[in-house]
């Protein structure tokens, strides 16, 4: 009884439990996917920049490009000066819980600038809609949060 508390094995005895406990922390990791934000990330990375001037572009517009919320729909507002240049537009719902519920919606250019998103298939959660617009030949962006 006095050979097995002696220092020395209390001193092996922790070293071999901190041993498990590394092993089980480890097969935990291997147990939990790893998921990036999304699926083509690096690419995305190289095309930054585009983004950064496209953000730069949508200072000056900003107070006048809007989103409201309304039961079952999603109104985004786009300045008159915008829209009349409008040659693409497109609105990235973007799900941070839940990948699958991410989509593209491609917005068809009105005279009002007011685009009507249905939200009732959308699925709960809270969404980032990122509003790319392309008018003439600049690029705008702007993020709202759902």
């Amino acid at each position: 009884m006095k050979k097995l508390l002696h220092p020395g094995n209390i001193v092996l005895f922790g070293f071999g439990g901190m041993v498990l406990f590394m092993c089980y922390l480890v097969y935990q990791c291997t147990q939990n996917p790893s998921i990036m934000v999304s699926k083509n990330y690096y690419e995305q990375e190289l095309k930054y920049q585009d983004l950064i001037d496209a953000k730069s572009n949508t200072v000056k517009y900003s107070d006048s490009m809007t989103m409201a919320k309304t039961e079952g729909k999603v109104i985004l507002r786009i300045p008159l000066s915008l829209n009349n240049k409008l040659t693409g537009a497109s609105v990235k719902l973007y799900n941070r819980a839940d990948d699958t519920k991410d989509r593209t919606i491609d917005l068809k250019k009105n005279e009002e600038g007011l685009y009507a998103l249905n939200t009732s298939d959308w699925g709960k959660g809270n969404y980032q809609l990122k509003l790319s617009i392309h008018a003439g030949e600049k690029q705008y962006y702007k993020e709202f949060n759902y």
